[in-house]
């Protein structure tokens, strides 16, 4: 859904000194501080499960206004031990529980005039059963070649694929996106799906028609996007390459079809594929400080120049695998600088998913400063919060050219830090380094 310039009533933000004090720290960083880059590497120690293809898509049509797909991917294990896949039907592997095998979600991105967004998105496959295939492409932790593991197609082996083709992953009824902490994998196992009768865009990736429609998207380019959660891999530390994307072509009515096209990019969540085709983008890695496994988004924008002094600014947000979420996102500018025409776009949970599908509201109140905001968790716990494997958009005008702006990232669900502070210079600090104690600060940003 989208909007434009709706003020809303303020709500909780930074305390205004942060602009002074983010100014000047941003100075000193400018002067030669060194800024550390904290980047997880998977594949080694550990299972290390990555979206290593994508088989096919499968296309159902059009019903309602709303076009439905769904996504084949094929799984690689590019760490040094099986990853648990547990059969449900048949049993698990020694010590492994139901609960012990991957889900897989799958996403729809469009690019179209400058701006980024994701149009659509899908329940998740519970996985059963892996087939352990050699592929010359996929390789474990010391490059070794498929490894059959002692519990068979309970378990993918070192360096073994297993592919789920697309008819497998839009298969009803799915799991729901809600009873998964991305961050640590766990979940409950079988999950409460709701049984048919289905609209033939119920659980799967749904979008609507009219964004994917070529006659009202000239020139859009297209992402499809799979990501992966297991709980072995994610509790060992390896969840941060999980996403891969390619992309796609949509076709005209009534099918709509996609096909993919171009390379694949392994363990690159859709919203990299947005720099490719404009070098343009800037795109910054934010860890929550202190999270155990990392918790991650992603922030790309692309800034431009309209001359007279004035910019436009657009952003995308990814949460990766953020289980605390995110509820605000707020650009702050050193000084007074005005700004206009903000707005926003979602993806909308479906099918039955418990959330809030209400915009966000802007708040313009504090001069040189524009906010987004669901409602606190306190005051709705379904409310729309930007969750894992989901990108938000939002964009506005500036009388300010980029430079000391400071960004932060309210976390939704309740916990420390409350909030992350970045700038896309790479310098970031935690919720608390207003009070003088460095240990609350925080330097887990880079600039990719």
């Amino acid at each position: 859904m989208k909007y434009d310039s709706r003020p809303s009533s303020p709500r909780s933000r930074p305390p205004a000194r942060r602009r002074l004090l983010v100014a000047l720290l941003l100075a000193g960083a400018a002067a030669g501080a060194a800024v550390a880059v904290h980047a997880q590497q998977g594949g080694e120690v550990g299972a290390d499960i990555v979206v290593h293809g994508f088989t096919d898509i499968d296309n159902y049509g059009a019903a309602d206004g709303f076009a439905a797909y769904a996504l084949g991917t094929d799984a690689c294990n590019r760490g040094d031990q099986p990853v648990e896949w547990c059969d449900q039907e048949f049993g698990c592997g020694a010590g492994a529980t139901s609960s012990d095998h991957p889900v897989i979600a799958q996403n729809l991105y469009r690019l179209k005039g400058g701006r980024f967004e994701q149009v659509g998105m899908s329940w998740l496959k519970h996985g059963f059963s892996s087939l352990n295939s050699s592929d010359p492409g996929c390789t474990g932790a010391q490059g070794q070649s498929c490894q059959q593991p002692s519990a068979g197609q309970n378990q993918l082996g070192i360096g073994c694929s297993d592919p789920y083709q697309a008819f497998l992953n839009g298969e009803r009824p799915l799991g729901r996106r809600s009873e998964v902490d991305a961050a640590t994998g766990d979940f409950p196992f079988p999950p409460s799906s709701p049984g048919g009768p289905y609209a033939v865009y119920d659980q799967r990736i749904k979008v609507a028609t009219a964004d994917v429609d070529p006659a009202a998207n000239p020139g859009a380019v297209y992402f499809v996007e799979a990501h992966y959660v297991a709980p072995d891999d994610a509790q060992g530390g390896n969840g941060l390459n999980n996403a891969s994307h390619r992309r796609a072509t949509a076709g005209g009515a009534p099918a709509y079809a996609l096909s993919m096209t171009g390379g694949f990019f392994e363990g690159q969540p859709a919203i990299f594929g947005w720099r490719d085709v404009d070098p343009d983008v800037d795109l910054v890695v934010v860890d929550v400080p202190g999270s155990s496994p990392v918790e991650r988004f992603h922030v790309a924008r692309r800034v431009t120049d309209l001359g007279g002094g004035g910019f436009h600014y657009e952003y995308a947000v990814h949460n990766h695998n953020s289980d605390r979420s995110a509820g605000r996102f707020t650009i702050d500018f050193p000084g007074p600088a005005t700004i206009t025409n903000p707005g926003f776009h979602d993806v909308e949970h479906h099918s039955g998913e418990p959330y809030d599908t209400a915009d966000w509201s802007v708040d313009l109140s504090t001069p040189g400063e524009v906010t987004w905001s669901t409602d606190d968790f306190s005051t709705d716990p379904d409310a729309n919060a930007l969750r894992w494997a989901t990108t938000f958009s939002f964009w506005f005008d500036a009388g300010a050219a980029p430079g000391a702006e400071a960004h932060t990232l309210g976390l939704f669900k309740p916990g420390s830090p409350a909030e992350v502070v970045f700038t896309f210079g790479g310098v970031i600090f935690a919720d608390g380094f207003e009070s003088g104690d460095t240990g609350a600060w925080s330097s887990t940003v880079g600039k990719q």
